[in-house]
């Protein structure tokens, strides 16, 4: 009895997801712990133009951005903090907006994408899209206080830096996946937020 109210409340807090992070979550869970139980290998999922091109395997355009590395304790920190921020983020900032929400992903994923051609490590892209997930969430509560681990206190805006600084002294081969996300991220904040003010308020990116 104890498992199965357990299971339901576990249920229900994941129905309280906003459904265009609900869905990515439900997709990346799914990918990654198929991948662990190597009933999928990574190696069908990863970014290739040359299969997209040649053999056709078109759900690379979109399957690379479900998986997060090996299994591990960075790939629970990357799901957890995409769970938590874009959460937060659809449902206050996107409240009612779930195209522009899917826009955004969207938008994110073809920047990504064009870095591929000039970064080799960018194959799966599940940690950019959180880090630029987490850099809008701290452009739009930039002065909200966040405590890590009980033992600094830092601004939302400064998070996905903090993020990034941790890969770079990890030594982690998502550092350049981390600057990419960054970069997406600042990239839709300015074409959303700045440049429209600066030509009279005519937005450049429209759903």
């Amino acid at each position: 009895l104890g498992r199965q109210f357990k299971f339901k409340m576990d249920l229900q807090t994941f129905k309280n997801f906003p459904p265009i992070t609900r869905t990515y979550l439900l997709i990346s869970i799914l990918a990654n712990f198929l991948c662990f139980a190597q009933i999928v290998k990574p190696i069908h999922l990863f970014l290739n133009f040359q299969l997209i091109i040649y053999h056709f395997n078109f759900w690379r355009i979109f399957s690379h951005a479900f998986f997060f590395g090996q299994i591990g304790l960075k790939a629970f920190f990357y799901i957890f903090f995409f769970s938590r921020y874009s959460k937060a983020l659809e449902s206050y900032s996107f409240q009612g907006k779930k195209e522009d929400y899917l826009y955004l992903l969207i938008f994110g994923n073809s920047i990504m994408l064009l870095f591929k051609i000039f970064i080799v490590e960018a194959q799966f892209l599940g940690p950019a899209i959180t880090n630029m997930i987490v850099y809008l969430w701290g452009k739009k509560n930039a002065q909200q206080q966040i405590n890590l681990i009980n033992i600094l206190h830092i601004r939302g805006s400064s998070l996905p830096f903090i993020l990034t600084l941790s890969s770079l002294l990890l030594k982690q081969k998502t550092l350049k996946l981390d600057i990419i996300g960054i970069f997406a991220g600042h990239l839709y904040y300015y074409l959303e937020e700045i440049y429209p003010r600066l030509i009279g308020g005519q937005k450049v990116l429209k759903t």
